[in-house]
């Protein structure tokens, strides 16, 4: 990705989305801090097993969202998506 920031927080990590710009920005090198809030909308374990994917990389962390979120980042960025019935 071409931008320049290091520390990234990424909303919604443990989605289809999140998880997966979580991933391309490990490749890249960035340090990316992962949210999320684990709701139940669709299988919790799925979003489980996806977040211990990510923390097998070291560059990554998670902050369950309904704890503060308060550290300096770089850059914000906010992808979750849900479905609308």
């Amino acid at each position: 990705m071409g931008f320049k920031y290091n520390k990234v927080l990424v909303t919604g990590a443990a989605g289809f989305i999140g998880f997966h710009l979580s991933r391309r920005l490990l490749a890249d090198g960035r340090d990316v801090t992962g949210i999320d809030n684990l709701n139940d909308y669709y299988d919790v374990t799925l979003k489980e097993k996806r977040l211990a994917m990510l923390q097998e990389d070291h560059g990554f962390s998670f902050v369950c969202a309904r704890k503060d979120v308060s550290m300096w980042l770089s850059i914000w960025l906010h992808r979750p998506a849900c479905a609308i019935p």
